[in-house]
This record gives C-alpha cells, structure tokens and sequence, in this order.
C-alpha cells in the first residue's frame, strides 16, 4: 500500500510540475502572491520526484550554479559583520535566497515542450496586461478605474516585461511560417505600442531598443544588421516625435538632472542622493562592505535624505547596492554568476537568443533599480534564465543517445 501512495505522489508531481511551471510564468506579471505560491507549488513538485533530484544534484557542479550558492552564502555570512537588526538581516538574506531555486527549475525545464508552455503562458500573461492597458489608454473602459500604466505591477517592472515580450514576440515571428508569423507579429506591436505610447518607464524604453537591436544582431549578417540599426535609429526618433508621454517623460528627466543642485527632492535627484550616500558607505569598508542590510540600517540611522520619509532598502542600483553591502568581493562574485550565466547561454541553441536578452535587460535595469533584491523582477530573471538554460540539459542527453 505504502509503495502505491509513493508510486502515485511520484507520477501525480512529475505530471502536474510542469504545469505548475507554465502557471507560474503565467501569473508572474499578474500578481505577486499567486506567483509565490505557484512558485512554491512547483519547487516542491519537482523535489518530490525522483528524477528531478538527480537533475538538480548533477546542475550542483555548474559554475553558473556554484556562483549563486557563493552569492548567497556571501550575504549569510555578511551577517556577522553587520550592524543591522536580526529583521534587517532576514529581509535581505531571505531577498537573495531566491538564487538557490535556480538549479530547481532548470531541471523543471528539461523538456522542450514545458519550456514552449512556459514562454506562451508568459506571452498570454502580457497580452492580457497590455489588451487591457491600451482598451483603457484609448477610452474603451471608462468605468474601470485602472491607470493603464500601471495595471497588475508598477510600470518600472511593467516595462522590462513588455520589453522582453515584444523581443519574444519578434523572434518567434522570425522563426514561424505563415498564419503564426502573423499572430506573432501582431503581439510584437501590440507589446510595442504599450511600452512606447502607454509605458511611463524610462528605463524601459531604453531596454526596449537595447534589445531591438541585440534581436537584430542575432539574426542578421553584419549588412543586414547596419542596415537594421538604422532603421531601429529612424523608429527611435519618430516615436519620440509622436508619443507625447515619452517624449514628457523623457524631457523631465534631463530638467529634473540639470536642476539637480537647486531641488534635489525629485525622481532623479532622490537617485542620485542614493547613489552618492551608497557611494560614502562603499568607502567605509571597500573590501568586504558593511554587511547585509547595513545600507537600510544606515539609511535608517543617518537619514542621508531628510525629505525621505519612506523605508528604503536599497539604492536603486543593484551594483552600488552589493558593494555597499559585500565591496569590491561581492562586486566579483555578482559579475561572475552574470559571466557564468553568460557563457552558459553562449552554448545554448535555440535559447540563446532569449537568454541574452534577459541578460541584457537585466544588467540594464540593475543601473536605476536593483531588480535582483525585489520578489517580482527577481524571478522575473530566475525563472527565464532556468527556462532557458535547461536546453542545455537536452542538448547534452542527446549527445548521450547519439
């Protein structure tokens, strides 16, 4: 009896964790609290199984995976020098304890068809998002009090999802034949237009034509892709020209840097006051920083900013944040777990592509945000780079069978 009840956990996880996968990835820009349970859901269907186990010890010896288990082990052991409260430290370290889930869903990924799943729930997820933000932008909707820039997340997180939707959205157009080409090519302007005409992220607009033109260094020859450059130049200056909010957001943001001296009390000046007091920690203590949550505690303690009344757990920017916290030691260890991701999605086949623009669009937004420390940008990254790297899995088992 005992070996039924374990025969039938083992089939009912190893049958529904892919799903639960897909629904995870659908859910992710929807909602945080269903992504988090989903998410849960998922891990341990995959650890109950078996199979997946075996995955996920053999992915222990990866050095992109051996780089985030010493990043967090970093943060645990930044504790002890830390002159932050128990709760600070708990915070932060439980911030960067979504790494470990890393190996896990990679081996959830192995299978081409959960991966395909999993980037057409993403795909469903935005077009919903953005079907709803441009029905509400043009007026369809007046009796939903919804502000079509910032619908189920803020529009920072919003933006670096459109972005990479629409990368996905072209790329797969790229890749398919006749009528999907056309459902594929239809979401790439939907994506589009919502981040360029709705969108308030500013950060997401650059991404948005970083990744255009990584896209198109990926598919084109050299020729091709000059040529391509400047048509994404041309469509770069025409938008502008004809999207009043980027062009409004945009321009506030060069006012708000050149009258930084005279009030620093705005979007960009709180930045920059984040930066300079990230700065004046980091030379504290250069080589191994101040410890994890020290730059909340500080912030806390100091009050850098008096007109700051908010709790404050990070710079916004990811990279003064880890040498604040870890110095120039955590700086290393942050850009090799980015170096080893990278030479792991150097070797991937059809992944390839998609994997570096997470990358890309990651190590853009971390200039002005640390999407790392947060829930939703966080596994934003650690979901698709596992998506993306568990091709490698399959690349290597049918190197086995050949």
């Amino acid at each position: 009896m005992d070996a039924l009840i374990g025969l039938s956990t083992k089939f009912s996880a190893q049958k529904f964790a892919p799903l639960l996968l897909a629904v995870t990835l659908f859910v992710l820009p929807l909602s945080s609290s269903a992504k988090s349970i989903c998410l849960s859901l998922s891990v341990i269907a995959l650890l109950l199984v078996p199979t997946y186990r075996a995955e996920v010890l053999g992915l222990l010896a990866k050095d992109w995976c051996k780089a985030a288990i010493v990043l967090f082990c970093l943060a645990l052991i930044a504790c002890l020098w830390s002159p932050a409260s128990l709760s600070e430290k708990m915070l932060i370290l439980e911030k960067y304890s979504k790494f470990l889930y890393l190996p896990v869903l990679v081996a959830g990924f192995r299978d081409e068809r959960t991966r395909n799943l999993g980037l057409h729930a993403f795909l469903l997820a935005m077009l919903l998002t953005s079907s709803i933000a441009v029905l509400r932008f043009r007026g369809f909707l007046p009796t939903f009090n919804i502000n079509p820039d910032n619908i189920f997340r803020n529009h920072i997180m919003v933006g670096y999802m459109l972005d990479f939707a629409a990368f996905l959205s072209a790329l797969l157009a790229y890749r398919q034949r006749s009528i999907k080409r056309v459902a594929y090519s239809l979401l790439f302007l939907l994506f589009s237009y919502h981040v360029l005409f709705i969108n308030g992220g500013r950060m997401g607009y650059i991404a948005y034509f970083v990744l255009m033109s990584l896209l198109i260094l990926q598919i084109c020859s050299w020729r091709l892709a000059i040529a391509g450059f400047l048509i994404i130049c041309t469509g770069f200056f025409l938008v502008y020209h004809e999207s009043q909010y980027m062009k409004n957001r945009l321009s506030l943001a060069v006012i708000e840097v050149k009258q930084y001296q005279n009030d620093k009390d705005t979007p960009v000046g709180y930045r920059l006051q984040f930066y300079h007091f990230a700065y004046q920690l980091f030379n504290k203590h250069p080589l191994v920083g101040n410890g994890t949550g020290s730059f909340t505690y500080y912030f806390r303690t100091e009050r850098p900013v008096p007109s700051w009344t908010n709790r404050l757990l990070e710079p916004h920017n990811q990279y003064f944040f880890v040498a604040t916290e870890f110095g120039l030691l955590g700086v290393v260890v942050l850009f090799a777990f980015f170096l080893n991701l990278a030479k792991a999605s150097w070797r991937l086949d059809k992944m390839r592509p998609i994997a570096f623009a997470m990358l890309g669009c990651i190590l853009l937004g971390n200039l002005t945000d640390s999407l790392l420390l947060y829930s939703g940008s966080g596994y934003f990254f650690i979901l698709f780079m596992a998506l993306c790297l568990a091709e490698q899995l399959e690349i290597l088992k049918t190197k086995g069978n050949s």
